[in-house]
C-alpha cells in the first residue's frame, strides 16, 4: 500500500486588537471599561472589629453591598420610628457582618444617634412599582429593614442589602423553560438583586402610624421583643404600631 503525502498552504490573515482607549500597559491592570455605579461611603474605618461573618468590616465591600439611592422618592427621611412605649429603632453598624448586612434592628431610648435615622421609599430602584409597599432604609447603612422567616426565630429582622443580594450586586435569572407547552413560551429574566418583597412593608401615603407589616408574610407584624425587633401575627393591638417622625 503507498500512501501519498499532500502538502497543505496555511495562509494567516493578520489582525489588529483594539484596545480600550483608557488602557495603559505600564499599570498591573487596565482601568475598568465602564463606569463604576454611585456607591454610599461608610464612615467606619477599615479593620473596624464587627460581630459578624468577617469579623472585621471592609469598608469598600459595605459601600458596594449599600449604596445610596438618590433616584429615589422618599416619605420621610432621617427620622426616627417610634414603637408604642416611645422607643426608637436603632441599629449598630458594627454588628453585622463585613459588608454590614445581617444587623439586628434594636429598640432602645431614643438618643438621637445616627443609628435611629430611617427614610422610607416610596418609588425607588429596588422598590416593586404598584406593590403597595415601601422600603424601610437605615440612614447610618443604606440597609434595607428585611424580614426573612428562613432564619431562626430570635433573628429573622435584620437589615440587609437593598434588592436582597449579600454584595448588592444584580444578575438576570431566567424561568426554567416549559419544553411541553406549545408555543413556546417567551422567557423574560427576573433580575435577582433588583427587588425583593422580604423588604417591603405596607404603607399608606400620608400615615404616620402604622404597623410594619412584610409583603412577603402578609398577616405578619414587626413587634418588639426582648430588646429588638421581632414578630407575630397581626392582631390590631396597639403595641404593635410604629409612629413615624
Amino acid at each position: 500500500m503507498r500512501f501519498s503525502v499532500i502538502p497543505v498552504l496555511l495562509t494567516l490573515t493578520p489582525f489588529t486588537l483594539a484596545l480600550p482607549a483608557n488602557f495603559n500597559p505600564s499599570l498591573p491592570h487596565p482601568l475598568p471599561l465602564f463606569p463604576l455605579r454611585p456607591r454610599n461611603e461608610t464612615n467606619l474605618a477599615a479593620g473596624t472589629p464587627v460581630s459578624r461573618a468577617g469579623l472585621v468590616l471592609n469598608p469598600e465591600a459595605a459601600a458596594e453591598a449599600n449604596p445610596r439611592d438618590d433616584t429615589a422618592t422618599r416619605a420621610f427621611s432621617s427620622v426616627n420610628i417610634k414603637t408604642s412605649s416611645g422607643q426608637c429603632l436603632s441599629i449598630d453598624p458594627t454588628a453585622g457582618d463585613f459588608r454590614q448586612n445581617l444587623i439586628p434592628v434594636a429598640v432602645k431610648d431614643c438618643s438621637g444617634d445616627e443609628g435611629q435615622k430611617w427614610d422610607v421609599l416610596t418609588q425607588a430602584k429596588h422598590l416593586e412599582a404598584g406593590s403597595g409597599g415601601a422600603l424601610v432604609v437605615s440612614g447610618a447603612t443604606q440597609g434595607c429593614l428585611n424580614f426573612d422567616p428562613r432564619r431562626a426565630a430570635n433573628d429573622q429582622v435584620i437589615l440587609f442589602s437593598c434588592g436582597g443580594r449579600a454584595d448588592g450586586g444584580e444578575s438576570p435569572s431566567f424561568p426554567r423553560p416549559q419544553y411541553l407547552t406549545v408555543p413556546k413560551p417567551k422567557l423574560t429574566p427576573k433580575i435577582e438583586g433588583l427587588q425583593t418583597n422580604s423588604q417591603e412593608f405596607t404603607f399608606t401615603p400620608g400615615t404616620k402610624s402604622l404597623p410594619l407589616t412584610p409583603l412577603n408574610a402578609k398577616g405578619t407584624c414587626l413587634v418588639p421583643a426582648g430588646g429588638k425587633l421581632g414578630t407575630a401575627p397581626c392582631s390590631g393591638d396597639a403595641g404593635q404600631v410604629f409612629t413615624i417622625g
